[in-house]
């Protein structure tokens, strides 16, 4: 966890400190510019926080046990894996998507969530300013890896990895054999070897991946939080 988390959603100042439940409704008062900020920049922190945590929790997902729980004589395993591995990719990929839109509650741009993209910020004159730019462009190339691997699983329904569909394809025909009365292709202990090794090799490689994001998104946080505390300033001052 980064001090920012702390600074920010558990700030002194917020609204969440004087939360009330009021027939199964969370009331809130933010009736003034500072508390919506707060409140604002809190929700786009907590939003990077659950994509961090869901990210992690996808990768760890990619387990061979897990697989064999989930699995049985009806389903082919082929589709189980490609849905975690598509799965554990979207759900890096997205980190960005809502470190973007923290940036632009930072620093109060009132860019709408649909509208924010990686140029709009890293060219804004406010981000420029404060050194904000040359930390997004690093969580952008931390990201670029995987970046057209997550374009080919969303728009084309596939995760295209070689190995992924050579191994996916053998255990589609290795079950389809085993069905019409056929041999099967590879031996189901050395299949189950050849599958727990991939996944093995695929979750260490996103968990890396995983902590070198987070790695250049805590040199963000570094940056970030002393710009909060500026606009705060600002808006207790009006």
């Amino acid at each position: 966890m980064h001090k920012i988390e702390a600074s920010i959603i558990l700030d002194k100042e917020s609204p969440l400190s004087t939360a009330k439940a009021n027939n199964g409704i969370i009331e809130l008062d933010a009736g003034n510019e500072l508390a919506v900020y707060i409140i604002a920049c809190s929700k786009s922190l907590s939003s990077i926080r659950s994509s961090m945590d869901k990210a992690r929790l996808s990768v760890a997902l990619l387990d061979a046990s897990y697989l064999d729980s989930i699995t049985g004589e009806d389903h082919s395993k082929s589709a189980y894996i490609e849905m975690l591995v598509e799965n554990s990719i979207i759900r890096v990929q997205s980190i960005y998507d809502r470190v973007l839109i923290f940036t632009n509650r930072i620093l109060d741009l009132g860019i709408s969530n649909e509208s924010i993209n990686h140029n709009l910020l890293t060219t804004n004159e406010n981000a420029i300013k404060f050194g904000l730019e040359r930390k997004l462009k690093a969580i952008n190339k931390a990201c670029s890896d995987y970046r057209f691997i997550r374009n080919t699983v969303i728009h084309h329904d596939r995760y295209t990895e070689e190995q992924l569909n050579y191994l996916t394809l053998i255990i589609d025909a290795d079950q389809l054999s085993k069905q019409a009365g056929g041999k099967q292709f590879i031996d189901s202990n050395i299949l189950s070897e050849i599958t727990h090794a991939y996944l093995n090799t695929k979750k260490e490689e996103l968990g890396k991946y995983l902590d070198g994001i987070e790695n250049s998104l805590f040199e963000l946080y570094d940056v970030i939080l002393p710009v909060y505390y500026h606009y705060k300033d600002k808006l207790r001052a009006k």
